[in-house]
């Protein structure tokens, strides 16, 4: 044996033992260092800025370049479209996609790092293989061995990054197209609805509407429902610069605007307005009746109650609500005096019956005496004529006897009269 061969068992030798140490190492349990944020932040540093200097030995961009470069191809794959509303979508797609590529470019560099480990194990091996092969003699019937696959290069794997970032883009942009609808096509009926409502705000804005076109806006509600977010935001915009107020503010307005001029034709509205048009003219009775409106009053829209104060503070200097209070007051005190003076009269009118009553009782006496006289005066006269007897005088009695029960019955009916009167 040579010295030379010597020298190659001993170094195949050494680098199996290197192997079986290696592998010693390995089932060892590994202690893991818990890194500090500092020492972390320190460590990514050093390993970015051996990257860069590997890349720029070996003729290639460093890492942030690259990362720019990817990005002026997402610009120019991608593009923008300013009708898409959903950009966190598209810029969620688009940094998967460069962070896809990012950790394509880490684990080149770390490939290159482990190849340069291995080339070395390899190329001895492969020494230690051929002087084996020197002193085998060659099968004539060996098949042919497969061939090894070529680690893939790195132009090769910057391609296939640059194609996977292209794929993202367009996967973006289908799901723009196929599967998300951006609600960016404006139909007719939307276009012609929001240019009535550019209309109606511009002629609102120059107070030259009248009421029943303001109220036109109730109609094109339906159709405000209907437009896209971004006509809608629009709108309210345009309202509120030419308006002072947004849509749905104006539009509150004019639902209670409907509702005043349904109320204004209630008779119970209307009876509020004639009652306070004429208070001047009206009775302290029937300026009474205003308390029982209030009720009316209470259910009446904003702009009403405003319509009925002003008329109210107009004629009597008080709002409604605090005209309704005086009167409420008055009425009170005015039914507490009735009730004083009710109690009174009545008092007053027992006071009449009893005394009516004891008058009457006297002259119903006096007639039942003068009534037993009459009877005495027509028997003295039966007897007179039967005798013969001058009947003259008894006559005459007779006739004043009469007079005096005439008299003394138009008494007695006018006092029952009287009582009748007081007691009902």
């Amino acid at each position: 044996m040579s010295k030379k061969d010597k020298n190659i068992d001993a170094y195949s030798k050494a680098l199996l033992d290197k192997k079986t140490e290696y592998n010693e190492e390995l089932k060892k349990p590994k202690t893991v260092h818990e890194m500090s944020d500092e020492e972390r932040k320190q460590a990514e540093k050093t390993m970015s800025s051996a990257l860069d200097m590997l890349r720029k030995e070996r003729g290639q961009k460093t890492i942030a370049e690259e990362e720019q470069f990817y990005e002026d191809q997402k610009t120019n794959l991608v593009g923008t479209d300013d009708d898409f509303t959903t950009s966190s979508i598209e810029s969620e797609q688009s940094n998967d996609a460069l962070n896809l590529v990012h950790a394509m470019l880490q684990d080149m560099s770390n490939d290159d790092q482990e190849a340069d480990k291995k080339s070395v194990v390899e190329e001895q091996k492969k020494e230690t293989k051929e002087k084996k092969k020197t002193k085998e003699p060659k099968k004539k019937n060996d098949s042919k061995k497969p061939k090894e696959k070529k680690p893939m290069s790195k132009v090769t794997k910057i391609v296939l990054g640059v194609i996977l970032l292209g794929v993202a883009a367009l996967g973006v942009y289908s799901y723009k197209v196929l599967v998300y609808d951006p609600q960016n096509i404006v139909s007719p009926a939307q276009q012609k609805t929001y240019d009535k409502l550019i209309s109606y705000a511009d002629e609102y804005g120059d107070n030259m509407m009248s009421d029943a076109e303001k109220l036109e806006l109730l109609d094109l509600d339906s159709g405000y429902k209907k437009l896209l977010d971004k006509q809608k935001t629009s709108i309210n915009e345009y309202f509120k610069e030419q308006t002072g107020k947004t849509y749905k503010a104006l539009l509150k307005d004019i639902k209670e605007l409907q509702t005043s001029k349904e109320e204004a034709k209630l008779p119970a509205y209307q009876q509020i307005m004639t009652l306070l048009n004429g208070w001047d003219a009206k009775s302290d009775e029937e300026k009474m009746a205003v308390v029982d409106m209030q009720s009316v009053y209470s259910s009446l829209s904003k702009s009403l109650k405003e319509d009925v104060d002003d008329l109210s503070k107009s004629k009597t200097g008080k709002d409604f609500i605090d005209l309704c209070k005086e009167q409420a007051n008055l009425k009170t005190q005015a039914e507490a005096q009735a009730k004083v003076e009710e109690e009174q009269k009545k008092a007053e009118n027992e006071q009449k019956i009893q005394e009516y009553q004891a008058t009457l009782n006297g002259l119903q006496q006096d007639y039942n005496t003068y009534a037993q006289y009459a009877q005495s005066l027509e028997s003295d006269l039966a007897y007179a004529q039967q005798a013969g007897e001058d009947t003259t005088d008894i006559q005459s009695q007779i006739n004043t006897n009469n007079q005096m029960l005439y008299s003394l019955q138009q008494q007695i009916t006018y006092y029952q009269q009287q009582i009748a009167a007081l007691q009902s």
